[in-house]
């Protein structure tokens, strides 16, 4: 297995080296090559001084916004490449951002900083895979491990303890034991970590294959920032566990799982800076979790209800409910789909103004509109607007 790298990739590399400066691709891109998984972000680290980063590249189109840090944006073929100097940190007051960046010319003092030791691999194709802390044979035991002290690595960056749980979810790894202990160990220092930052995190974690695994073991951590699971009892989080190891890797659907018995999901969920539209497709999930789905026109009246993807409904209610017939669901969406089957009033043949020029006004409209779409679905009248205002002037005036 040959390490493939881009075009876009290379050529910076091949700038740096040819100006006579080291140049390698470090963390995720050389984890994932390894783990035979798809890359498809490159980082390159340098021993090149920032404002000789500028010179060698002043040919190209730069973005200095990391540039303080050590970090210089390079556009190539349109793609940006991040290029950071390497460096080591002096300290971390806020628990979260080194209190000052001091460049260095060794590159394992700039893996040093690094947070596991899976994430300081770095690659040349002339030297091939430079691994200074065991992170090939971590990876071969599929192990999680920090470099150095675990405690020292968390005191200095508090995020870092989520990023161990969620490599280890998305990965389906373990956490190494010092490692595992430090997170527990430290889990309060999340305080000083942004929601948003949080936010992201989460969503990694429940995206992971190991997920439910890694909620259990890690539950404490979990109730750091979503305190109202401590209200689940054992059997009810051993359910709930249960639900997402049924589950796919959708944040939303296992979001929806994991916070379905909470007394306030919307509330925790803009605790936790989700966005208005991830709300509103967890929260209709969770809202509409007893939704009768044995019929075709009651599945039509789930999709008049529903605002989040029906595919991700069902796979919601299968997580709750295993015994749910899944395949006899979907079978009738796709009838309703293939016969294009009315189940919103914008699928309806009539609309508001239509009932304005047969005599309705206001607040009778919206009422008369979902009649129909009620006698529609349970197939009492046809969907044609002649039908619809003979059935209204029977039934409804």
């Amino acid at each position: 297995m040959s390490f493939f790298i881009p075009d876009h990739v290379y050529e910076l590399m091949r700038v740096l080296n040819e100006n006579g400066f080291e140049c390698f691709i470090v963390g995720g891109a050389v984890r994932n090559y390894l783990l035979q998984i798809p890359v498809h972000d490159y980082d390159l680290t340098t021993n090149a001084l920032p404002e000789e980063m500028l010179e060698v590249f002043r040919s190209y189109h730069t973005i200095r916004t990391g540039l303080q840090h050590g970090t210089l944006t390079v556009m190539n073929h349109h793609y940006p490449v991040e290029i950071t100097t390497y460096r080591k940190d002096t300290g971390y007051k806020d628990h979260r951002h080194p209190d000052q960046v001091i460049f260095t010319s060794a590159l394992k003092e700039d893996c040093m900083r690094r947070d596991f030791t899976v994430n300081a691999l770095c690659f040349h194709p002339d030297t091939g895979i430079i691994d200074f802390f065991g992170g090939q044979e971590d990876l071969k035991n599929r192990i999680i491990r920090c470099i150095g002290s675990a405690e020292d690595r968390f005191n200095e960056d508090a995020l870092r303890i989520l990023r161990a749980i969620r490599f280890s979810s998305r990965l389906d790894f373990r956490i190494e034991e010092k490692t595992a202990e430090a997170v527990i160990k430290l889990k309060r220092s999340l305080v000083y970590i942004s929601r948003e930052r949080i936010h992201d995190e989460f969503n990694g974690i429940l995206e992971g294959k190991g997920c439910a695994k890694l909620l259990d073991a890690y539950r404490s951590v979990i109730e750091e920032f979503i305190p109202g699971l401590k209200s689940l009892s054992a059997e009810q989080w051993a359910e709930h566990m249960a639900c997402i190891d049924r589950s796919p890797c959708s944040y939303t659907v296992r979001a929806a799982t994991l916070l379905r018995t909470m007394p306030d999901p919307k509330g925790i969920l803009q605790e936790l800076k989700y966005s208005g539209q991830e709300i509103r497709t967890v929260t209709d999930m969770i809202r509409n979790a007893s939704l009768d789905l044995s019929s075709r026109a009651s599945v039509r009246q789930a999709l008049r209800i529903l605002s989040v993807p029906f595919a991700d409904y069902v796979q919601f209610r299968k997580a709750c409910d295993p015994a749910l017939d899944t395949d006899a669901v979907l079978a009738l969406y796709d009838i309703i789909r293939t016969n294009n089957d009315a189940c919103t009033l914008k699928d309806l043949d009539i609309n508001g103004t239509d009932l304005k020029e047969a005599g309705l006004s206001g607040k009778q409209i919206g009422t008369a509109l979902n009649f129909l779409l009620d006698q529609v679905i349970e197939e009492k009248v046809p969907n044609k607007k002649e039908a619809l205002l003979a059935y209204l002037s029977q039934h409804f005036f």
